[in-house]
C-alpha cells in the first residue's frame, strides 16, 4: 500500500500479499488487521490514514487530503 498511495486494494489483493498461499485466511481477518492499524496509527494523528472503499477495499490516503 505504501508503495501505491491511493490505489485500492481489495481484502483478496491484501490477503495474497500479506499471507503465504497454504494458509487459509478469512476476508474478514483483513478487517481486524486494518482496525488495529488505524488504531495504532490513530494514537498520533487525528486524521484517517488507512480510507475504506465500500464494496472496493483499502487504500492509503495522500499527505493533505
Amino acid at each position: 500500500m505504501l508503495e501505491h498511495p491511493q490505489k485500492t486494494f481489495s481484502r483478496g489483493d491484501l490477503i495474497r500479499a500479506v499471507w503465504p498461499d497454504n494458509i487459509h485466511v478469512g476476508e474478514r481477518t483483513v478487517d481486524v488487521h486494518i482496525s488495529r492499524l488505524r488504531r495504532t496509527l490513530g494514537t498520533s494523528s487525528p486524521r484517517r490514514i488507512i480510507r475504506t472503499i465500500r464494496s472496493a477495499g483499502y487504500c492509503l490516503e495522500e499527505p493533505g487530503n
